[in-house]
């Protein structure tokens, strides 16, 4: 059993936990010290994984200033916990329930929902003397949802936390501005290799019944930062890995010098007993049916279902389709090639166990502080535009400086806790190393200052002065 295994087994049966966590807890400091109310005339709308730690997010964010009464959020069916939903409408929260959504059909209905979770919020909120709305997003169909109505009647910006919803928004731009948590470097450097590892680990445990996935052909569909910390773990066990992504001159790092480039998804399902989609887009879109290896196995590190959507579908088309009860996998005879196994609908298979957690809270709080440093700006950034300094559109890096306290008080938190995260999830350490300068988080943050972008300087400078004040640590120029 996996060090990771021990630690998902201890936290997985823990009780739902009534304080703040260290990285939360500070920045909560920060605000009290500082004077920082996000105002009694904010409101949040979430898009959120109903886990334990959106009850830690909420719980700091209404300590901040948010009534309770003011935020409305909704999950998503494949991650929600019945406890956690219990929770958060036990502290006040209005939580719209999540539809069961047919076989690869996950978008619609997810859109009527989100559709659902906006009406509510508008006619409550029509009643209460709110100014301004916070958009905590998760795949970017809430920010690009928002009803006309709501738009003329409040200042609005978002905070976008995955690559689907940046992807959404290269399609469909965002009517406000909107915090890039997705592209911060501390969700992509940190979060990848973290939540790659607990991926794996649901699939050895939940999917392969404790036997490690070892000596298997296994192939990665996009190579972000997902699909490269899963590809390495995956060399790392003994596989033979194969990857497809679009971008034929993607540079990899040297730990996957081993792993072989398809050219085409044909010659990657052709040719593996497993298939993992990191890619967070629609891999198969106009492109299936396609041959494939009689029986293999298909699992989502993505979001939503649309990694393998198109082949689900068809799937539904054939004699016998069917779906296990319990794991929510799909077996059918009747692949273009022979049997094909989706596992747990196409959803995401981390969430596979619906429990008040995907990952260990207490490890993953850098991705909740990382929210909570976002949400802030956004507050800070709305000053701007409603003072008329700054116009509110466009896709926002998250302050270097913000994301390097958050990493910071997370490493250390490691530390107390005495968690090795070099050897737990295979850190570099001399990534680690380099984190500890703003430039690395510069570097590695999108969107980058360039002729197209400039950071708001005068936004993340209060930001710093937010973090320093609170803190009492030396102010540090944004660029």
């Amino acid at each position: 059993m996996t060090l990771i295994t021990l630690i998902l087994k201890k936290y997985v049966m823990s009780p739902l936990q009534s304080g703040p966590l260290e990285v939360t807890h500070a920045l909560s400091n920060c605000a009290r010290k500082s004077e920082f109310h996000f105002g009694a005339d904010t409101a949040l709308v979430a898009v959120q994984h109903m886990l334990l730690q959106t009850v830690d997010l909420f719980k700091t964010v209404a300590a901040m200033g948010i009534k309770l009464e003011n935020i409305f959020a909704l999950g998503k069916v494949y991650s929600n916990s019945p406890a956690v939903l219990a929770t958060l409408r036990n502290m006040g929260v209005t939580v719209i329930d999540s539809t069961m959504a047919e076989a690869g059909e996950f978008r619609p209905y997810f859109q009527r929902d989100v559709k659902r979770l906006w009406q509510v919020a508008a006619e409550t909120l029509r009643q209460r003397n709110i100014k301004r709305i916070l958009v905590l997003d998760d795949g970017g169909i809430c920010i690009t949802s928002v009803p006309a109505e709501v738009l003329q009647r409040y200042m609005l910006c978002g905070v976008e936390q995955t690559s689907l919803g940046m992807f959404l928004f290269e399609e469909k731009p965002p009517p406000f501005a909107v915090m890039s948590w997705a592209r911060a470097a501390v969700k992509l450097e940190i979060g990848g290799p973290i939540f790659s590892q607990c991926f794996i680990d649901r699939v050895h445990r939940e999917f392969l019944g404790g036997r490690t996935l070892q000596g298997e052909r296994v192939g990665v569909i996009g190579m972000g930062s997902i699909g490269r910390a899963v590809a390495n773990l995956a060399v790392m066990q003994g596989n033979e890995v194969f990857y497809y992504d679009p971008h034929a001159d993607l540079h990899l790092p040297s730990p996957l010098r081993d792993v072989a480039r398809m050219d085409s998804l044909k010659d990657l399902m052709v040719h593996c007993d497993y298939v993992l989609g990191c890619s967070g887009r629609n891999p198969f879109k106009d492109k299936w049916p396609l041959k494939h290896k009689p029986g293999v196995r298909l699992l989502s590190a993505s979001s939503g279902d649309q990694e393998f959507g198109p082949i689900i579908r068809d799937l539904k088309q054939k004699p016998d389709f069917k779906m296990a009860p319990q794991t929510w996998d799909i077996i059918s005879e009747h692949g273009p090639s022979g049997p094909i196994h989706v596992a747990y609908l196409g959803y995401p298979y981390t969430f596979v166990s619906r429990g008040i957690e995907a990952a260990p809270t207490e490890i993953v709080q850098f991705d909740t502080g990382g929210l909570l440093v976002a949400l802030v700006q956004a507050r800070l950034f709305l000053d701007e535009c409603e003072s008329g300094r700054e116009l509110n559109k466009g896709i926002h890096r998250v302050s270097p400086q913000g994301q390097r306290f958050v990493y910071e008080r997370w490493i250390k938190a490691m530390k107390d806790r005495m968690i090795d995260i070099t050897e737990l999830f295979g850190h570099d350490p001399v990534m680690l190393s380099a984190a500890q300068h703003d430039d690395w988080f510069i570097a590695n943050t999108e969107p980058h200052p360039s002729e197209n972008y400039r950071p708001v300087k005068v936004v993340e400078d209060r930001l710093n002065e937010f973090i320093c004040r609170g803190c009492f640590v030396k102010a540090q120029g944004s660029r």
